[in-house]
């Protein structure tokens, strides 16, 4: 709810907009599947839609309904998705339907991936029920509307959101384009060196990067070196434009998920003019196409021509396109997406017990820390600033 009431304090809320379709598909041995019905987070949690899909053989989904009938086996903290989907569920539905949502999300393996920190959702569900099939059914009962649209974006893009904040900050001293590579505590205070000049702080928050803040914040080892074990993937993306009649597929869904074991260079693909209403023009057709996660670098070595070439003909083949592509543009995210690792929430404390003690008055929020979405980073962004506040109190 963070990312919502943010809008709504800003007066943005009535330029969001969702998408038209929520139903996706995932790659198989046998084409294009639909996601069945039931799924939380990639979890069955309806047994005949999973048969019925076909996404996983027979076998596979009654060993998932043993779920139901297994002895609680929670092995407690630091348990990733993959231990904890395997574990209840067995490996074809970890592999064919948890990891390529889940993992196309965070740009990783769910196999090392924190299930308390990354899908706290079914972390709870496991802890407090014996079955987390239960779990997961008495939660998806009691929290989520499923008549609500899950994503809601801007019509014009995110830049709306920023606009929007910088619009409600009038007044304050908003510098862009200004680099810091260094803070360290003074006399006085804290004091933050920018290429040119230094400025002086009573608190500072800061949202770069874990990787980044490491190098920012040196000055308190132990924090800067803890910051750096956060491991980041990579991703591209591609967006890509085709006239309509050349594509094959009606494309009726938000896009499609390809399975880590494919082989495949492509990790998803947003079908954009059939998911988000303002993007059809009724002649073409918009494709987002990624590449890139963690484990996975092939897409950085590929120049943006040699990029273009190989997911054209991976998407091509399965959306059955023929023709050219009409238009496309390469947007490359470089260690933009942390890897929540087993006990990242305990490693994430630890960095701010470094900083209180090392550099008090500094705080980090972002997406390196306790959350990779917007809704979260904005939460804690908001806690960030609370926690400054309190600080500068006892001043």
């Amino acid at each position: 709810p963070w990312g919502l009431e943010l809008c709504k304090e800003l007066g943005l809320d009535n330029l969001l907009v969702s998408p038209t379709s929520s139903e996706a598909y995932v790659l198989t041995d046998n084409g294009l599947k639909r996601l069945p019905k039931g799924l939380v987070l990639g979890v069955p949690t309806r047994f005949l839609p999973l048969v019925r899909s076909r996404i996983v053989s027979p076998w596979a989904a009654l060993r998932a309904g043993f779920d139901r009938y297994l002895p609680d086996d929670w092995p407690g903290d630091d348990e990733s998705i993959g231990g904890l989907i395997r574990r209840r569920m067995g490996d074809q539905i970890a592999e064919r339907l948890v990891d390529p949502l889940i993992g196309s999300i965070n740009a990783g393996n769910t196999d090392h991936l924190d299930a308390a920190m990354v899908a706290p959702q079914l972390e709870t569900a496991a802890r407090r029920n014996r079955s987390l099939i239960m779990g997961l059914r008495e939660h998806k009962q009691n929290d989520h509307n499923d008549d609500e649209p899950v994503f809601v974006g801007f019509r014009e893009g995110m830049q709306q959101l920023t606009e929007g904040l910088v619009r409600s900050l009038a007044g304050s001293d908003i510098r862009t384009g200004a680099s810091v590579h260094a803070i360290e505590l003074g006399q006085t205070g804290l004091r933050v060196f920018g290429d040119t000049k230094s400025t002086e702080a009573d608190a500072v928050i800061l949202t770069a990067p874990a990787h980044q803040a490491a190098e920012i914040l040196q000055t308190s080892s132990q924090a800067s070196e803890r910051l750096s074990s956060i491991e980041h993937a990579s991703v591209v993306l591609v967006t890509m434009g085709f006239k309509r009649s050349d594509v094959g597929n009606p494309l009726n869904g938000s896009g499609m998920l390809i399975p880590r074991n494919s082989g495949f260079l492509t990790t998803a693909v947003s079908w954009g003019s059939s998911k988000w209403r303002h993007w059809d023009d009724g002649e073409h057709v918009i494709l987002r196409v990624s590449a890139g996660r963690a484990g996975d670098t092939r897409a950085l070595a590929l120049d943006d021509n040699e990029l273009v070439e190989a997911l054209l003909t991976e998407v091509a083949q399965i959306l059955k396109i023929e023709g050219n592509l009409v238009e496309w543009r390469v947007s490359r995210w470089i260690d933009a997406f942390p890897q929540y690792a087993p006990g990242h929430d305990r490693l994430v404390a630890a960095i701010e017990r470094d900083l209180r003690t090392a550099i008090p008055g500094v705080y980090i929020a972002g997406a390196g820390y306790r959350g990779l979405g917007i809704p979260a980073c904005i939460n804690q962004g908001k806690l960030a600033a609370k926690s400054a506040l309190d600080y500068l109190g006892t001043l």
